[in-house]
């Protein structure tokens, strides 16, 4: 009975040992390659940690399979830290072809080349025909400026295993030759069709379509590129070149106003979105560009102006004026820029800030209006100033500027009989007699013209040296009936 089951034991442990010893299998070529595609979409994505996450998870569920670390060393290529990790499995599972690719394609990408190819050949012989070190070693010859043995190597790889990684190296490689750009179109369509996140190849294809003369197909590659890169403003100033050339203005433009909300500031990109707006006739858009382009060109009125008359068409006189006062401000040798400010504060009944522009706009050089200087002569005829700045005694002056007052309240008599009231103003000077300031003190009679006539007649005023403050008032009644 004992003699039994020792027999029986000693058969099953005889039995587990093949099992025991087991080496753990590789993974294929397809599943293998179709996990470093995963590998590159997390990078593009920004999302490699979670990747990482379930590689650790894979390891720490089945620790003596040597695949879950293969991927997470790939997924930090090319670091010394994955250089390592595919060095010591190589040795531990000298028979997988995976950490051999892996160390191949790390010297690969730090240039080492003539040590790329030892761990390649290697991978090849482990695995005769192994499509993933067939392209690698496809790479490695591309690298070293063999692109005709490249091809072959990739195409190679492509015949046993017809997977978008593949398709998009080799058709990288065509792009760049003389004749190779269809096939390179041909390839990459069907590459990003599958797996779409590939900055590079979709960039490509874009360029590819445009030289082809398929404006539409290239702005289309690139729109999948900016949905790649949400945040690369550069991105978006080449997809709204591209959306032009297809004709598409309005998907131009949603392209400019990303650029600019990523921070891009370039004149000449902002002022092409200014345009386009203009071309689609969209003003709310339009002024959004405008100031963009505003703050990217500090020195140039012109945006400012363009906002000033966008605000004018929607009857916004605050904003009217103060772009207008900014733009000024910009470029006070411009004479337009005035007279439009004058024209403005006209129609406001501010007659005396009016008349200040239309004499700045007279004395600037750059630009000038020739209807600005009948337009003042207008302005001061209609505020009946002395036709040259009052000057004299403090009285002297008083009397001069009350001239064209008692003028105007007569002619305003004749619209309104029972016009009357007081006008008491201070004017403030400076050391030398000059007016720096008129300030209205009492103002029951509330007729503009002449209350703004008194503030440009006394400020106008030329008084002695050394002269107080003046306070001037004025009683205006009818004439006895």
């Amino acid at each position: 009975m004992t003699s039994r089951v020792l027999t029986c034991l000693l058969l099953s442990v005889l039995c587990a040992l093949p099992a025991l010893g087991a080496r753990p299998v590789p993974a294929p070529a397809a599943d293998g390659m179709a996990m470093l595609q995963r590998v590159d979409t997390a990078r593009v994505q920004g999302s490699p940690s979670t990747l990482r996450t379930e590689l650790d998870a894979q390891q720490a569920k089945a620790p003596k399979d040597p695949m879950p670390r293969v991927y997470r060393a790939f997924l930090a290529l090319p670091s010394d830290e994955s250089f390592a990790e595919f060095k010591a499995l190589a040795v531990v599972y000298p028979e997988n072809p995976w950490p051999h690719v892996g160390m191949g394609l790390v010297y690969v990408r730090w240039g080492m080349l003539k040590d790329a190819a030892a761990p390649l050949e290697t991978a090849r012989k482990a695995v005769p025909g192994f499509a993933p070190a067939l392209w690698a070693d496809g790479l490695r010859l591309q690298a070293e400026g063999k692109p005709a043995e490249a091809e072959g190597r990739l195409r190679e790889a492509l015949a046993k295993l017809d997977i978008p990684r593949f398709r998009t190296d080799l058709a990288l490689l065509l792009a760049g030759r003389p004749g190779g750009a269809a096939e390179a179109r041909a390839l990459l369509v069907r590459s990003v069709k599958e797996w779409p996140e590939q900055p590079e190849a979709l960039q490509v294809l874009s360029r590819l379509a445009r030289e082809a003369g398929d404006a539409k197909a290239g702005a289309e590659a690139g729109a999948l590129l900016v949905a790649l890169q949400p945040h690369d403003r550069e991105a978006h100033r080449r997809q709204a070149e591209a959306w032009l050339a297809a004709g598409d203005k309005a998907q131009a433009v949603k392209m400019l106003e990303r650029y600019a909300t990523l921070g891009g500031a370039e004149p000449a990109v902002l002022a092409s979105w200014v345009k386009l707006t203009v071309e689609l006739d969209r003003p709310e858009d339009e002024a959004k560009a405008l100031v963009r382009l505003a703050a990217a060109a500090p020195k140039d009125p012109e945006p400012l102006l363009r906002l000033a008359t966008l605000a004018e068409a929607k009857q916004d006189v605050a904003a009217t004026e103060a772009r207008l006062d900014q733009a000024a401000a910009l470029a006070p040798q411009r004479a337009d820029i005035q007279v439009r400010r004058a024209r403005l504060l006209l129609k406001l009944e501010r007659y005396f800030e009016a008349m200040a522009a239309y004499r700045a706009a007279l004395a600037a050089p750059e630009r000038p209006v020739p209807e600005a200087a009948e337009e003042a002569a207008q302005l001061t005829k209609k505020l009946h100033l002395p036709a040259s700045p009052a000057k004299g005694t403090v009285e002297q002056i008083y009397d001069r500027v009350s001239l064209g007052l008692v003028a105007l309240y007569l002619e305003h008599l004749m619209e309104k009989p029972d016009l009357k009231g007081n006008l008491k103003v201070r004017v403030d000077l400076d050391p030398t007699g000059k007016a720096t300031n008129v300030v209205v003190l009492y103002d029951s009679l509330q007729d503009v013209l002449i209350t703004h006539s008194a503030h440009v007649a006394f400020m106008d005023a030329q008084y002695p040296p050394g002269s107080e403050p003046q306070v001037y008032q004025y009683v205006f009644r009818p004439p006895p009936r």
